[in-house]
């Protein structure tokens, strides 16, 4: 923190040069309060043209994943293949704290932005470059999506559905850019943490790659197999795991919802919990039998207590389930629809979903940053942090307020100083 009540970034500039791999970290950046300037060329980044689209409209200003990925941005136009626009982004350059790249290996190079360029232009600059597979290795040049990018990094393998009869498990993908969502996040702490490193007499280039990122968030899976040779199996809505359970854990419930409750790892105490659960409620089920009264025995009868909670949950609504649940200390909970996200009590009451004014003057509400306790361009004003256009930029509309601010005037901040304020307590 800077002390101030201001957002802790205020004072950084963040060039961006990016398509849609390194936006999220751009995203954050920006939320803490950095100045990110995202550079786009003559006719605006591909990801304006990202659907879904507000109303259906795809001119480059209607896409909802842009609006998102770049809260609190400005947007400035330049080819770099025009001397002037070539100039004044080596300007741009040369003010900033941060460079955020994401146009690929090499990518920053073809525009005339190579390694010896960028330490002649700006030496401490923090050069963020986020890739599909990082800047060495035989995977260097590849392309990805996202889920080429999720199968490769181990996630896919994990996760799908049960076999039927002779038929295998089948993998799946989660969708919504999960691996540029990791990547981004661990971008964004990298860059941080080397602001608060001393200034270094060249460029501090990060190689962050959505493969490294992913083959680390894959929970257990990859150790199993790396430690101990065993290849878990796919279980339908489940953590994959080394044995196949086949009892299922999600239930549809009397209100057409359904209800995610773990039926593995039934100690003493939870199976106690959901004994005095069905009996104070009256509803009928042999779970008392000898053959329940010991862990191991409830894990080879597994079946008949899956199919008692299955009943169960056909009787009452997912709602009602979920806090009695809580209640009991039960790991249960309703699965939630998307819109249901939207609306969930716990979210509005943290305020997470923030009012932003868009560019053609109606009021969207978006997500904000997933944390409390520090001042950010989503927070309400107040006279230390003044209010900061907060909705994404349209096409262009910055230009000529940040040329004029930064062709041949150098940083806003004096040399060091907003990193100087970071790097301090």
């Amino acid at each position: 923190m800077n002390g101030s009540g201001r957002p802790p970034l205020t004072g950084i500039t963040v060039v961006e040069l990016d398509d849609g791999v390194a936006q999220y970290a751009g995203m954050l950046l920006a939320g803490l309060g950095a100045d990110v300037i995202k550079v786009e060329p003559p006719g605006g980044s591909r990801a304006r043209r990202a659907s879904p689209f507000r109303a259906g409209v795809d001119d480059g200003e209607h896409s909802l994943p842009f609006r998102h990925y770049n809260a609190a941005k400005r947007s400035v136009v330049l080819d770099p293949g025009a001397d002037a626009d070539r100039a004044a982004l080596e300007s741009l350059v040369r003010a900033a704290d941060i460079l955020l790249d994401g146009l690929g290996p090499g990518g920053a190079a073809a525009i005339g932005l190579d390694d010896a360029t960028l330490e002649a232009l700006a030496p401490g600059l923090v050069h963020v470059v986020v890739t599909p597979f990082g800047l060495t290795g035989p995977w260097r040049d590849h392309l990805a999506s996202d889920v080429v990018s999720m199968s490769l990094g181990g996630v896919t393998g994990q996760t799908g559905y049960d076999g039927v009869g002779d038929e295998p498990g089948r993998p799946i993908t989660p969708v919504g850019h999960q691996a540029r969502h990791f990547g981004g996040v661990l971008a964004a702490i990298y860059a941080v943490a080397a602001l608060r490193e001393p200034r270094s007499a060249g460029v501090r280039t990060l190689d962050v790659a959505l493969h490294d990122s992913i083959a680390v968030s894959t929970e257990i899976p990859v150790s199993m197999w790396e430690f101990g040779g065993q290849e878990v199996f796919r279980h339908t809505g489940r953590h994959a795991a080394a044995v196949l359970h086949n009892p299922e854990w999600q239930f549809r419930c009397a209100d057409g919802g359904y209800l995610c409750a773990l039926t593995l790892y039934l100690n003493d105490r939870r199976f106690a919990a959901i004994l005095d659960w069905f009996d104070t409620t009256g509803f009928p089920h042999d779970l008392h039998a000898e053959r329940f009264v010991a862990e191991a025995d409830r894990v080879a009868n597994l079946r008949e207590i899956v199919d008692a909670i299955a009943r169960f949950c056909a009787l009452h609504d997912s709602e009602d389930l979920f806090h009695e649940a809580q209640r009991r200390a039960l790991p249960w909970a309703r699965v939630q629809p998307v819109a249901d996200v939207a609306a969930d009590p716990q979210l509005q009451a943290r305020e997470f979903f923030t009012p932003v004014e868009q560019s053609d003057g109606s009021t969207a509400a978006q997500p904000g940053l997933p944390w409390r306790g520090m001042p950010t361009v989503f927070s309400h004003p107040t006279s230390s942090h003044p209010t900061r256009r907060v909705r994404a930029p349209r096409l262009g509309e910055d230009t000529a307020e940040v040329l004029a601010t930064f062709l041949g005037a150098g940083p806003l901040a004096p040399e060091g100083a907003a990193r100087d304020a970071v790097a301090g307590d």
